[in-house]
């Protein structure tokens, strides 16, 4: 019985090894554009479902942001036969938007209405209702009174840099309310409409075809951040 030799692997051919290292450059390029790619995307409104019962009484507050640090805070300022509600700023550098004609009241906006860098704002407290007992009858005036799914214009500082958000409340009665979500944008310094939950005004959650994409084949990845775009939307197509 004839003995085999064992034979070494070839060498690779000098065009073969060059095409190697071309396609292991393309492909840890398009895994870096991968990468930062999603990161592009996150630029969003973060919106915030909420049933939750604010009242005024110093202690119920808003976290607009979600970092576990209150941007607002909802109380309660009077003496004797009167009363305010407002919405105080947990920060110095946060504000609450105003009607053009009132500048330390907090505007009830309606759905729809663009929050940003054109509004006036104001800081500190913010009156939302007041109410007074006077000659035996008890009266409430300001932006709040009887207020059914209206939106307070907010905006807050991350990271040193403004961001504008919205909250939705219900007025159930005096100096109680209930909070029925909020969200802020993500883009410095970009406008938010109050009811928006997502960039395009539709559910925030991922769409059922984002939910069933498989993964790029190599091929795809090789391409770079071009193959990564024609998958997306062929995946999305299906």
């Amino acid at each position: 019985m004839p003995i085999r030799k064992a034979t070494s692997n070839l060498p690779f051919s000098s065009t073969l090894d060059k095409k190697l290292v071309a396609y292991a450059a393309a492909l840890g390029t398009a895994c870096v554009g991968a990468l930062a790619m999603p990161q592009a995307a996150e630029a969003k409104v973060i919106y915030t479902p909420a049933n939750r019962t604010i009242l005024f009484d110093g202690k119920s507050i808003l976290d607009l942001n979600n970092d576990h640090v209150a941007d607002f805070v909802f109380s309660r300022e009077g003496l004797g036969n009167f009363s305010t509600l407002i919405i105080l700023a947990f920060r110095p550098d946060n504000h609450v938007l105003t009607p053009a004609d009132e500048g330390y009241a907090a505007a009830a906006l309606a759905a729809g209405v663009e929050v940003g860098p054109g509004n006036g704002f104001v800081g500190g407290a913010a009156e939302m209702e007041a109410s007074c007992i006077c000659s035996g009858s008890f009266a409430k005036t300001g932006p709040w009174v009887n207020a059914t799914n209206k939106y307070l214009g907010l905006e807050i500082t991350i990271n040193g840099q403004r961001h504008f958000g919205w909250a939705r409340l219900t007025f159930v009665a005096y100096g109680e309310a209930t909070l029925t979500g909020y969200a802020y944008e993500s883009v410095a310094d970009k406008p938010i409409v109050t009811g928006a939950t997502s960039d395009n005004d539709a559910d925030s959650a991922p769409d059922s075809a984002s939910l069933h994409m498989g993964n790029p084949s190599l091929g795809v990845l090789a391409r770079g951040a071009e193959g990564l775009e024609l998958w997306r939307r062929a995946e999305s197509a299906r």
